[in-house]
């Protein structure tokens, strides 16, 4: 009996150690998240489907909300958590139709935010390449996706003060065409540099050397999107790079920021 109790005790002991070692294992190796993001377009003819190292985000999760549809912006937000380091190695885009990965990149290796874009149209990818930012101004890059004219086109911003009905308009680029880069240098007028300006102008596309001819679709709803909403330079900033995927979509012209300010806003 003498012999049976201390054996009880020793398992005992042994127990407890191992409790406390997987304990300080775990405070070693703590949770960690990562929240990521992927913008862009996805003109292909079918879906793709997101994994992150071995989690797939399918049809099977939350009602299939993570797919990223064909012919669609793409607004990829998750947060993705993990514990071993190693298994936190890159994201991937794959056809479930046909198996093939048409995206790959490694995650950082620190912090807690990663940001991609993807853009494949006319059967491939557009990169997304920016300048390199400058401390002294800042780059707004416009990508427009339009397949119904090759007509060029002005960018401007617009508001009205609906009191006093005086228009201000600050133009962004002209004669602009489709399917390619365009970066401006941009530092913003006393008219657009605050948000309350902002929330209440709009970026127009309208036919090039006019102001009211709209560019897409001869439509206005077509041809427009909110400033606010666009993370569009305030008073004072500088060194921001800030491209810009457009589109007409079904219902509206549409915007995808390929960019990724964490602090900003």
């Amino acid at each position: 009996m003498k012999q049976l109790i201390q054996y009880m005790k020793i398992a005992g002991i042994i127990t407890m150690l191992n409790v406390l070692a997987a304990c300080n294992k775990e405070e070693l190796n703590p949770e960690k998240a990562i929240q990521v993001i992927i913008s862009g377009y996805n003109g292909s003819a079918n879906e793709l489907e997101v994994s992150i190292d071995t989690t797939r985000y399918d049809k099977s999760l939350a009602n299939g909300k993570f797919i990223l549809q064909p012919a669609s912006l793409i607004g990829f937000n998750a947060v993705y958590t993990y514990r071993d380091p190693a298994l936190r190695s890159k994201v991937t885009l794959t056809d479930p139709a046909t198996g093939e990965i048409v995206f790959s990149k490694p995650l950082p290796a620190s912090g807690t935010k990663a940001c991609f874009n993807y853009i494949y149209l006319d059967g491939k990818v557009v990169e997304v390449n920016p300048p390199a930012a400058e401390a002294t101004t800042n780059k707004l890059g416009f990508y427009i996706h339009y397949a119904d004219s090759d007509a060029p086109f002005d960018i401007f911003l617009y508001r009205i003060d609906n009191t006093t009905g005086q228009e201000y308009r600050e133009y962004l680029a002209k004669d602009v065409k489709r399917k390619s880069w365009i970066y401006i240098d941009y530092i913003p007028s006393a008219d657009f540099d605050n948000k309350n300006a902002l929330s209440n102008s709009s970026v127009c596309f309208t036919k090039a050397g006019t102001t009211d001819q709209w560019a897409f679709q001869d439509n206005e709803t077509m041809s427009k999107v909110p400033a606010m909403g666009m993370g569009f330079p305030l008073a004072g900033e500088k060194g921001l790079v800030l491209p810009y995927f457009i589109t007409p979509g079904s219902w509206q012209l549409e915007q995808s920021r390929l960019f990724f300010y964490p602090d900003r806003f």
